[in-house]
C-alpha cells in the first residue's frame, strides 16, 4: 500500500536546515542544542549555567567567588530514613544550627521560619555554586521569610540527583520563584514548607530514578518568525548519567546537562533502557532543543518542542562505537552486520514498543544519513496519514 503524503505534511521531515548550526555540527544534522550550551537563551529563562551567572562551568569558584570551600563537619539530624540517600551540609540550602556550618564566605544559618535551619547568604542577582550541591539561586528575602528579611538571599534549586524523593530536602518544597531583581527569570527553588509545583510528569521521572532539574523556559520564537512560539512543556535538564548510560554530543564530548521536555526524557530513559542490556555505555546525540522551522516549510520542528532528539550512535562496553554514518545498511531491511542490525532493530524495536512516535532513519532522506530523528509527535497529528505513528523511510510515493 502507498500513501500520496508530500513530505510537506510529515512534520518530522527534517531537511538538515544549516542556518543557525552549531559550530562543528556533522554534515546534516538539525542544529539542535544537546546539553547546557546557552544556544536559544534569552533573558527571561533559566539557563542553568553553571555559578548561576557567568556561564563559565567553573562551579569550584563561579562568578569570582573565591571563598566557599568544601563541606566539613556532621550535618543535624536530616531525620531521612533512606541509607542510600546523603544529604549534603555545609552549604547554601543545606540544613544548619549556626552560622559555623555554614562553611563558606558569608555564609549565615537561617532558623526563624528554616525547619533544622538552612544555610544561605545575601545576594544582589547571583549566588555561588559548589560541587556536589545543587545550582543556587537569589531570591527575594520576603519570599521565604513572610517579609522578616530584607534584599536577596541563596537558596537551592530543585534537584533530583541531590535530593531523589522530593527535589528538596525535607520539610522544604519545589517552588517556581522569581530572582531577586529580575523578577521575570523564575526556575524551581526549595522553600521551606511541603508544597510543590512539580507534576505528575515530574515525580514518574523521580519514581523512575532518572537525575533531573525542573527549570522555566521562556516562550522562544524561530529566526524571522515573531508569529511563532516554541513552548516546552514542563522543561527539564536530563542530568547524565540515564541508568548508567552516558549521553554525549557527537564528537565524543559530554553533555552533562540536556535540555527537555518533561515526557522526552521519560522517552530517552525508556530507549537507554532498551539498548543497555546490549552493553551500550554513552548515546551520541546531535541534540534536542532548537527553536527552528523545518527548512522549506511552515512547521515548527518539533526540536522546538524539545521533544525531540537527533541519535547519532552509540559507544559500547568493549570499546567499540557504532554510528548511523558509518554503520548503517542503506535500502534493505536485513542488514548484514552487526553494527547494522543493531542500529536496524533498535529502530524498529522503539516504533514496535510506542517509545517514539516519528522515527526517521538513514533511508529518509540525505539530511539523515548520519542519525535516527526521534520525536513525540502528537499522534491525531498525523492520525489521517499514517494512524498516528511513523518510522523511514518515508510513506509516500517516490
Amino acid at each position: 500500500m502507498v500513501w500520496l503524503i508530500p513530505c510537506l505534511f510529515i512534520l518530522g521531515c527534517e531537511s538538515g536546515d544549516k542556518e543557525g548550526a552549531r559550530e562543528g555540527s556533522p554534515p546534516g544534522a538539525s542544529d539542535a542544542v544537546p546539553a547546557d550550551t546557552g544556544a536559544g537563551d534569552t533573558d527571561t529563562v533559566d539557563t542553568g549555567e553553571a555559578g548561576d551567572g557567568d556561564g563559565d562551568g567553573d562551579t569550584s569558584q563561579p562568578d569570582g567567588d573565591s571563598g566557599q570551600t568544601e563541606d566539613t563537619g556532621e550535618a543535624p539530624d536530616t531525620g531521612d530514613d533512606d541509607d542510600d540517600y546523603i544529604e549534603p551540609t555545609g552549604f547554601i540550602g543545606s540544613a544548619c544550627s549556626s552560622d559555623g556550618d555554614c562553611d563558606y564566605d558569608g555564609g549565615v544559618c537561617l532558623t526563624d521560619g528554616f525547619p533544622r535551619g538552612m544555610c544561605s547568604s545575601e545576594c544582589d542577582l547571583y549566588c555561588p555554586d559548589a560541587d556536589g550541591h545543587p545550582v543556587t539561586f537569589c531570591v527575594d528575602g520576603a519570599a521565604i521569610s513572610d517579609g522578616d528579611l530584607e534584599g536577596g538571599w541563596c537558596v537551592s534549586r530543585c534537584d533530583f540527583s541531590i535530593h531523589p524523593d522530593m527535589g528538596c530536602r525535607d520539610d522544604y518544597g519545589c517552588l517556581i520563584e522569581s530572582r531577586h531583581g529580575e523578577s521575570w527569570t523564575e526556575t524551581y527553588a526549595c522553600l521551606p514548607g511541603d508544597e510543590t509545583d512539580l507534576n505528575s510528569c515530574h515525580f514518574e521521572l523521580a519514581d523512575r530514578g532518572i537525575a533531573f532539574e525542573p527549570t522555566i523556559r521562556a516562550v522562544d520564537h524561530p529566526e524571522d518568525r515573531p508569529d511563532i512560539d516554541c513552548i516546552i512543556e514542563d522543561p527539564v535538564w536530563i542530568l547524565s548519567p540515564v541508568f548508567g548510560v552516558d549521553l554525549k554530543y557527537y564528537d565524543g564530548s559530554p553533555t552533562p546537562r540536556t535540555l527537555a521536555a518533561c515526557d522526552l526524557a521519560h522517552a530517552v530513559a525508556d530507549t537507554v533502557e532498551d539498548v543497555v542490556d546490549s552493553g551500550v555505555t554513552s548515546i551520541l546525540h546531535v541534540g534536542t532543543y532548537n527553536c527552528r522551522m523545518i527548512g522549506g516549510t511552515d512547521s515548527l520542528s518539533r526540536h522546538g518542542y524539545a521533544d525531540a532528539i537527533d541519535i547519532y550512535g552509540f559507544e559500547f562496553d568493549e570499546g567499540h562505537t557504532w554510528t548511523l554514518i558509518d554503520h548503517w545498511e542503506h535500502d534493505t531491511t536485513t542488514p548484514t552486520t552487526d553494527a547494522g542490525r543493531f542500529l536496524y532493530e533498535a529502530a524498529y524495536r522503539w516504533y514496535e514498543d510506542w517509545i517514539w512516535t516519528i522515527i526517521l532513519t538513514p533511508n529518509y532522506n540525505t539530511a539523515h544519513d548520519n542519525h535516527f530523528h526521534v520525536d513525540l509527535t502528537p499522534g491525531s497529528h498525523f492520525i489521517e496519514f499514517t494512524d498516528g505513528r511513523f518510522i523511514g523511510p518515508a510513506p509516500y510515493a517516490d
